[in-house]
């Protein structure tokens, strides 16, 4: 009996550990203890980690469902209407929805089966048949941090004109997808993709006028009425200026907190930055969301941590990963988007003195992914959403007035330059501009 045993640690001992047998007795007792507590515990770490990548693959799984249905309930209104040519391109997207949502069920498939190995339940030869599916899966699925965004698997949204919108200039600025636009001038503005490295500053016809290293992934950034432009640095806890000159310094220490969306107010230079202490969609009582606004020398002059009322009677944080701010130039209003799990989130908006106006969209149930926000003149706000990707133009309360354009591929920035005429930054890299007509047409 004793024989058996020691044969069978054997097979799980390195050469070093073998050693541990000249040892007395109870120290080898102890340390075979040790060695499968040890194992015991990377067994449940995996476990864990590959029940994680289960339920990704069942969100996905869940949001091309809803998907499918939008696509069908379009179709239907597209046959009373006799639009023979939206019914075909809503026909193909569907086609390709389903493709989608099949080749998700092999992926979850493959994530059970990588589970039950992990666990134990499955030999070696199983892996070793589905272990080059498995590798790119891996790849794919692992996370490192919450905040590295992955573009989910989505089909193409119908392409289709709207009126009042007129699309000025395409071009490609980055092989990666634009991440933030801050305009400049009439045909410029600054941009970075999500490499973070270098902060460029671009003209509609792509070409590149100035290139600035900033290395600074994860920032959002803004300009001050002077032409002094503003990064976020999360990791570094700072907010850093770029000068018309190319001199980068550190300008507010934001201590423990990390900052990233950024928005300044032209007519005071007041900044407005979105903190958290750690970016993770689980607030709890201790967690720190807020935003803070600073005075144009960096003095903090106010903090806003907003909070809604709880079924129970409780409080919780209106803001959970303040992914960007923006501010409205016009009426000071302060934006965030505001993303609340993975790939979802919503739009609040805040008064100037910090009062919360609205939520969109009001339910939380709503499938919505905001990337960028945009404020007119009307105090309208046009929103970026990945799940459709369109763009909305939302009422000063709130409302959905209509949509106003249909992307290629996910917008994830805008840059509005004053009458009507917005960037969009989407994730293929490319910026097109366009042209909205900011007031209804009055009805008849």
């Amino acid at each position: 009996m004793r024989g058996s045993i020691k044969a069978l640690y054997l097979l799980v001992l390195s050469q070093e550990e073998l050693k541990l047998f000249s040892v007395p007795g109870k120290e080898l007792k102890e340390e075979l203890e040790r060695l499968i507590q040890k194992m015991t515990r990377e067994i449940k770490d995996s476990k864990k980690a590959n029940l994680e990548r289960i339920h990704t693959a069942h969100s996905t799984a869940k949001r091309q469902q809803s998907q499918i249905t939008s696509y069908i309930k379009q179709a239907k209104a597209e046959l009373t209407k006799n639009n023979l040519h939206n019914i075909i391109s809503l026909y193909n997207n569907i086609n390709n929805s389903v493709d989608e949502y099949h080749a998700n069920d092999l992926d979850l498939e493959t994530d059970t089966q990588y589970y039950k190995f992990k666990a134990g339940e499955l030999q070696r030869e199983n892996l070793e048949e589905m272990f080059g599916c498995l590798e790119a899966e891996v790849r794919k699925s692992t996370q490192e941090n919450l905040y590295e965004y992955v573009e989910p698997a989505r089909s193409c949204s119908l392409k289709q004109e709207y009126e009042g919108t007129e699309k000025l200039c395409h071009f490609k600025a980055s092989d990666k997808g634009i991440a933030s636009i801050c305009p400049f001038k009439e045909d410029r503005a600054f941009f970075h993709d999500k490499t973070g490295k270098d902060l460029k500053l671009i003209r509609e016809s792509g070409r590149v006028v100035r290139s600035l290293t900033a290395n600074t992934k994860k920032s959002d950034i803004t300009m001050t009425s002077n032409g002094l432009v503003l990064i976020s640095c999360p990791d570094l806890c700072c907010i850093k200026t770029f000068s018309a000159e190319g001199i980068i310094r550190k300008f507010i220490l934001t201590e423990d907190l990390h900052p990233y969306g950024i928005g300044v107010h032209f007519d005071t230079d007041n900044i407005v930055v979105g903190l958290v202490d750690t970016w993770d969609y689980n607030v709890t009582s201790s967690s720190k969301r807020l935003l803070r606004k600073y005075s144009k020398e960096g003095e903090i002059i106010q903090t806003i941590e907003s909070v809604s009322k709880t079924l129970t009677g409780g409080t919780k944080s209106l803001i959970v990963s303040p992914y960007k701010v923006r501010i409205n130039q016009y009426n000071g209003d302060i934006g965030v988007i505001n993303w609340t799990s993975w790939h979802q989130g919503n739009i609040l908006i805040f008064t100037n003195s910090g009062a919360h106006k609205f939520t969109y969209p009001p339910k939380t149930e709503t499938e919505f992914e905001p990337h960028d926000i945009a404020f007119n003149s009307e105090n309208q706000t046009v929103a970026a959403d990945a799940v459709s990707k369109l763009l909305y133009l939302l009422s000063p309360e709130g409302g959905v007035l209509r949509t106003i354009y249909s992307c290629d591929h996910t917008p994830w920035s805008l840059g509005y330059f004053g009458r009507g005429k917005l960037w969009v930054g989407e994730s293929d890299g490319t910026i097109t501009a366009i042209r909205y007509q900011c007031k209804d047409k009055p009805s008849k």
